[in-house]
C-alpha cells in the first residue's frame, strides 16, 4: 500500500487498473459471447483471461453488470452459481457497484428485465443506492423502475394533473403498462421502508411514480407497518393516508394564516396548488386501497397488447 493513505484507496486503485485492462484486452472479445449468451465460451474466455476477472478474488462487478445489460441470463447464472471450474474461485459480490456507481440490479430494473431481476435476487439487495459523481446519487433501484415507468408516451401524453385521477388509473392498467408494473412489484418487495418511498413522491408533487408505487406495491401496503411513535399496527395505506391528513392540516392552517394576513400573491397560490396535489393523493390512496386487488388480477389476466 505504499503511496495510498489507506486499505480503501488502495484497492480502489488496484480495482481501476484491473478494470481498465478489462475494457481494452477483454471487453472487446466478451461481447460477441455476451450477444450470444453461450456459457461454453463464457468460461471458455474466463478460464483464459483469469488476470482480467477479478480483483483479490472478487469477481469484477463490471463484467457482471455487461452481462446484465445484454441479458445473458445463462452466463449470469453460470457466474452466481459457480460450478464451472473457470468460475468457482471468485465471490461474487452483486451489491458492489460498477465504478460508475449503480449496481447490477440498477441495470436490471432500468431494462424492466424480470427474468434477471428474479436471478439477481440470489444476493442482490433492493436498498443498495446509487453513488458517485457518474450517476445521479442516492436512486434506489425502485427509483429507476419507477422513474422511468412515470416516463412512459402513454403516461406523458395522456395524463396532467388536473384531469380525472380515473384516467390515470386506467392508463396503469393498461397492458402496454404490464411489464413496468411487474418490474416495480418484484423490487419494491424486497425494498425497505416502502411507505417513505410512497410519501416522498406525494410530498415531492409526483403522482405518477407515487400511483405507480401504490398499485406495484400494494400487498405489502395491506401488511402491518410498525410505527415506533405508538406501538401499534397499520396497514402501509393507513399510514399514507395518515401523513398526508398531517400534511393537509398543516396546509389548511398556513393558507388561514396567509389570508389572515392579508397574503394573496403567488405564495398563496401555490400554497392552493400543493393543497390540490395532497388532496388528489389522497384520493389516489384510496383508490389503490379499496380498489387495488381487484385492478391487479384486471392487468394480470388482460395482459395481451392489442395490435395497432
Amino acid at each position: 500500500m505504499l503511496g495510498y493513505p489507506d486499505y480503501d484507496t488502495f484497492f480502489a486503485a488496484v480495482r481501476k487498473e484491473v478494470f481498465d485492462d478489462y475494457l481494452a484486452h477483454l471487453a472487446p472479445k466478451l461481447r460477441p459471447i455476451v450477444a450470444e449468451d453461450s456459457v461454453k465460451r463464457f468460461c471458455r474466455l474466463c478460464g483464459a483471461w483469469p488476470q482480467y476477472l477479478n480483483v483479490r478474488g472478487l469477481f469484477l462487478p463490471e463484467i457482471i453488470v455487461s452481462l446484465v445489460c445484454h441479458n445473458a441470463l445463462r452466463c449470469t447464472r453460470a457466474v452466481l452459481q459457480g460450478t464451472a471450474p473457470q468460475l468457482s474461485n471468485y465471490n461474487v459480490d452483486l451489491n458492489v457497484p460498477h465504478l460508475y456507481g449503480y449496481a447490477p440490479l440498477h441495470v436490471a430494473a432500468e431494462a424492466f428485465n424480470v427474468n434477471m431481476i428474479q436471478l439477481l435476487r440470489h444476493g442482490a439487495s433492493a436498498n443498495v443506492r446509487t453513488k458517485g459523481s457518474k450517476v445521479i446519487e442516492g436512486l434506489l433501484p425502485l427509483h429507476v423502475a419507477v422513474e422511468n415507468a412515470a416516463m412512459h408516451k402513454y403516461l406523458e401524453d395522456h395524463w396532467t394533473f388536473g384531469e380525472p385521477v380515473e384516467n390515470l388509473i386506467f392508463l396503469l392498467c393498461l397492458p402496454e403498462m404490464k411489464m413496468y408494473l411487474d418490474t416495480a412489484r418484484l423490487i419494491a418487495k424486497h425494498t425497505d421502508n416502502i411507505v417513505d418511498e410512497i410519501w416522498n413522491y406525494i410530498d415531492k408533487d409526483r403522482l405518477v411514480p407515487a400511483s405507480i408505487l401504490l398499485l406495484a406495491a400494494q400487498k405489502q401496503l395491506r401488511d402491518g407497518v410498525n410505527t415506533s411513535s405508538r406501538k401499534v399496527s397499520l396497514s402501509g395505506f393507513d399510514d399514507v393516508k395518515s401523513r398526508i391528513d398531517a400534511a393537509t392540516r398543516a396546509l389548511h392552517c398556513e393558507e388561514f394564516s396567509m389570508i389572515k394576513d392579508g397574503k394573496n400573491g403567488r405564495a398563496l397560490k401555490n400554497l392552493k396548488h400543493k393543497k390540490q396535489i395532497i388532496l388528489t393523493a389522497h384520493v389516489i390512496v384510496g383508490i389503490a386501497n379499496v380498489a387495488g386487488e381487484a385492478l391487479e388480477k384486471y392487468i394480470q389476466t388482460h395482459s395481451e397488447v392489442l395490435p395497432k
